[in-house]
């Protein structure tokens, strides 16, 4: 039975990657010709050239532009989407330079698909290139390692002083390490975890922190944080925690097998993008609940499959957008609460949920695991922004559960497609001793 379940898991990954890859081009229509998108330019990258070390690539644009996506293809893929120029492809976050790191890539052939979208429509350019990492030249110079940095934290082993090396306030980890319960420094802006490396146990901010903190990865597959040690209840062993109120950014990195939580930061205004959230080991009482962030939070460009609550609904408004859910047998794709408390609106903008259960859900799509007092949650959904598939051999999951004991609970459901929104005997589960709970659909079509 395990053996099966592991193959269910590499098919429900498999077809994620397809459905993801379809759903980030999806059209965008028309409206005004004056303010339509268009990419000037894609510079830092020629066509047919071959790269082998940093390369900062920028997609140029006129016209009235939302938002930059850009999609790479080959060997390793990688998928990034800047809101606000310059657009360039991995970002320019603080004192981090832009640019993407050819030298941490996988040699061979890609392809950068660059697509700007506005208000009147769409454009994309590509631009193909080759990845070929350059030895030394025999007898000449060899490239030397980093020196160590003065100023490195306490809280890293004295035998690991150069890992992380720590620059300008840039903390980089060179090589794979056990960090066990690790307290970020105050004077770090930006945490990067180089391609190929995996950090074993688990980062806390503290709560007095107040400056914006960002932590990426060079390689969304490859750049790993992972649980050190089994399951415990306890918020401080969340893969990254904080109770500060500032803004945090992930981007571009695994977090596979947390001791708890992928993430808690129920204060701080959260920037998840190009993530990839993932628990294995198939268990029903492992509490690796997804994304739990503040007010005005986003999640874009990202994979959750967790066995627990993907999302919670709770610290704020939150937007989902070019983001795929697979909904396993245990957990919510979308948390409302387990009790009386929580606020927020979900506005939905390319999120797509699979089911990835042959047999039982425990929760629906968006569910309400408990509380009894009068208290309501909005998803809103932009145009085609929700779709649900179902995997091979897997059974369709509910769409809205309210657990037992549940009363008095409305989840409003705002714009979408009507005849898939609407609750129905067959798409809704009200558990058993609950009152007062309904799915009221407005806006549809």
């Amino acid at each position: 039975m395990r053996v099966m379940s592991r193959m269910r898991r590499r098919l429900g990954l498999a077809g994620v990657l397809a459905v993801a890859a379809g759903g980030a081009w999806a059209v965008v229509p028309s409206a005004s010709a004056a303010d339509a998108p268009t990419i000037t330019a894609v510079t830092g990258v020629a066509e047919g050239a071959t790269l082998s070390g940093t390369v900062r690539i920028e997609a140029q644009t006129s016209g009235q532009v939302d938002r930059v996506e850009f999609a790479l293809a080959g060997p390793d893929s990688v998928r990034w989407t800047e809101r606000q120029a310059p657009y360039h492809f991995m970002g320019n976050t603080g004192a981090t330079v832009p640019g993407w790191d050819a030298a941490q890539a996988k040699e061979g052939a890609y392809t950068l698909a660059v697509r700007a979208v506005g208000p009147a429509g769409a454009v994309e350019r590509t631009v193909n290139f080759t990845v070929r990492q350059v030895a030394a030249e025999p007898g000449g110079d060899q490239p030397r390692p980093p020196a160590p940095s003065p100023s490195v934290s306490a809280a890293a082993p004295a035998g690991n002083a150069a890992n992380p090396s720590v620059s300008n306030g840039v903390a980089t980890f060179t090589a794979s390490r056990t960090i066990d319960k690790f307290t970020v420094p105050n004077s770090w802006s930006q945490i990067v975890i180089n391609a190929g490396v995996t950090l074993k146990g688990n980062f806390v901010i503290p709560e007095n922190r107040t400056a914006a903190l960002t932590i990426s990865g060079k390689n969304a597959e490859t750049s790993r944080l992972t649980g050190n040690g089994p399951h415990v209840k306890d918020f401080s062993r969340a893969g990254v925690s904080t109770d500060a109120t500032f803004k945090l950014t992930l981007r571009n990195y695994t977090s596979i097998n947390p001791r708890f939580y992928h993430m808690w930061a129920r204060r701080a205004q959260v920037v998840m993008t190009g993530m990839r959230y993932i628990d294995d080991r198939d268990g029903y009482h492992n509490n690796s609940d997804g994304f739990s962030g503040g007010a005005d939070s986003t999640i874009e460009n990202s994979f959750i499959d967790t066995w627990d609550d993907s999302v919670k609904l709770y610290g704020g408004d939150l937007t989902i957008r070019d983001t795929t859910i697979l909904h396993n047998g245990n957990g919510a794709p979308i948390q409302m609460a387990w009790g009386d408390y929580g606020r927020g609106t979900a506005t939905l903008d390319g999120l797509t949920v699979i089911s990835n259960s042959p047999n039982h859900y425990n929760q629906g799509v968006f569910s309400w695991a408990g509380g009894t007092e009068a208290d309501s949650r909005t998803i809103r959904i932009v145009g085609d922004g929700f779709t649900r598939k179902v995997n091979p051999g897997m059974k369709a999951g509910p769409l809205y559960v309210f657990k037992d004991g549940v009363k008095n609970k409305t989840i409003r459901i705002e714009g979408g497609v009507c005849s898939v929104m609407r609750s129905t005997a067959a798409n809704t589960v009200h558990g058993a001793n609950t009152s007062g709970n309904k799915v009221i659909v407005t806006g549809c079509r």
